[in-house]
């Protein structure tokens, strides 16, 4: 056997052995939705400290340092319906996985904030000044919990596709990913959506260009032990009939 057909065959059985590692290796867990209110309710984009009581209830609990995912879930449900006066009631996953959440766990934990709080050039939606203080206060909690930050605020779709992107390379990596949510949103047949600040006007006829549904930014979420989504938008329906 010559030289080439050496380097052909030891790339050949390269490119196999990348193709079963790929095949054989474990999915990501199923990611965990955390809803600041209920379906068919609206959220707050302002409470007394000036953005959603949601973002006021993950900056709190993130300081107190929660232990594990089950600490932290706990810490959130009653501090979201604390800052909101009882109106946001948090839904979450009644089965949680054992996960050891602090900072002082060792694993690479990373984190996507995903803000729209400009609706300027949306015919009939008004702007969230709560967001846009949230897109402050959000990222510099989860960088100082120890979450590797990315942070997207009112950016088009192109790019919003691009960070998605980026950062399911960058959880697939790490031990534990969250990715928050924030601006207007709905829930429409049963799905849920994040609204773009360009959202033309009150049709349904735009989301699928216009708007990201929540399944989708969540596929985006590949750590090997826990994916948080926490969804801080509403879950009305404008456009039921």
């Amino acid at each position: 056997m010559n030289l080439r057909r050496i380097c052909l065959a030891i790339a050949a059985a390269a490119a196999v052995a990348g193709l079963s590692a790929a095949q054989t290796a474990p999915a990501p867990p199923t990611p965990l939705m955390y809803y600041a209110g209920q379906a068919g309710r609206l959220t707050q984009d302002r409470d007394q400290l000036g953005g959603n009581p949601f973002a006021s209830a993950l900056v709190e609990v993130l300081k107190l340092q929660p232990a594990t995912l089950a600490d932290f879930t706990a810490l959130m449900s009653a501090a979201n319906a604390r800052h909101s006066g009882g109106w946001q009631q948090m839904q979450f996953p009644k089965k949680l996985p054992y996960w050891r959440m602090g900072a002082s766990s060792g694993g690479k934990r990373v984190a996507l904030v995903l803000i729209n709080a400009d609706y300027s050039k949306s015919s009939g939606v008004y702007s969230l000044p709560g967001a846009a203080f949230d897109a402050k206060r959000v990222p510099k909690a989860l960088i100082d919990a120890g979450f590797e930050t990315m942070v997207v605020v009112d950016a088009n779709a192109e790019t919003v596709h691009k960070a998605m992107a980026e950062f399911a390379l960058k959880s697939a990596e790490a031990d534990g990913a969250l990715i928050y949510v924030g601006g207007h949103g709905i829930q429409h047949k049963r799905v849920v959506y994040w609204m773009m600040g360009d959202y033309p006007d009150q049709d349904e006829k735009w989301l699928p260009t216009h708007a990201f549904s929540l399944d989708d930014i969540a596929k985006a979420a590949r750590a090997r032990n826990v994916n948080l989504i926490l969804y801080a938008s509403c879950r009305d329906d404008p456009f039921a009939h």
